[in-house]
């Protein structure tokens, strides 16, 4: 146990530290009720009193975090004292390689397939068509602190995006049509089923990252 104790850790799961699983999915994006709703199945549900909110399924521990860099990395941190061994991270991403289309998913191991900005600021146009340009997929937020943790953790890491922007066509702060928000809202339910129920499967690319 850390310096600060069990009530520290408490304080981001709500739960002690020898219950968390040794599959531990974590999400800015997704709530608990939806993984329920997906896989057809219950949990029990603990909120945080930093807002965190923690659902114990059969076989992983769920952990639906505030949105930002922060948030996972504190998060990820505290799961060295856990019995976890494997994290999964179900996040949302703005494509820039080719072929992607809004309600897409990607699913990879790989940091350097996705860049991670510090702040929404940074994302200037020269900026994205550099990284088109050297082959990053996509970008976000929170993939590299996710990544970089779990490797000082020693932890084995995937992560599961869906595409809900196209940074240099269909901007996040525009307006998306109904087709892309069923599109959003079905990849989301299909592809948290698929990413924990094929948790204990060894990681197959996408199709080429669709290049």
């Amino acid at each position: 146990m850390s310096k600060w104790g069990e009530g520290f850790f408490r304080a981001f799961f709500s739960i002690a530290p020898k219950t968390i699983r040794k599959t531990v999915v974590i999400s800015p994006i997704v709530y608990p009720n939806l993984v329920e709703k997906a896989l057809s199945q219950e949990s029990k549900q603990f909120k945080s009193i930093l807002g965190y909110l923690v659902a114990q399924f059969k076989s992983f521990t769920f952990i639906k975090t505030p949105m930002s860099q922060a948030a996972v990395a504190d998060l990820m941190l505290l799961l060295g004292q856990t019995k976890c061994e494997q994290v999964i991270f179900i996040g949302a991403i703005g494509a820039l390689a080719p072929n992607f289309e809004i309600g897409d998913t990607f699913l990879t191991d790989d940091q350097a397939d996705i860049y991670s900005f510090a702040s929404i600021h940074d994302e200037t146009d020269m900026k994205l068509r550099e990284l088109k340009k050297n082959g990053v997929v996509g970008i976000d937020f929170e993939s590299k602190i996710f990544f970089k943790q779990a490797k000082k953790l020693r932890l084995s890491a995937k992560a599961f995006y869906v595409v809900t922007d196209l940074p240099l066509i269909k901007p996040f702060y525009k307006q998306k049509n109904k087709i892309d928000k069923e599109r959003i809202k079905k990849s989301l339910s299909l592809g948290v089923f698929e990413v924990i129920r094929s948790s204990e499967i060894p990681l197959r690319r996408q199709d080429a990252k669709k290049k």
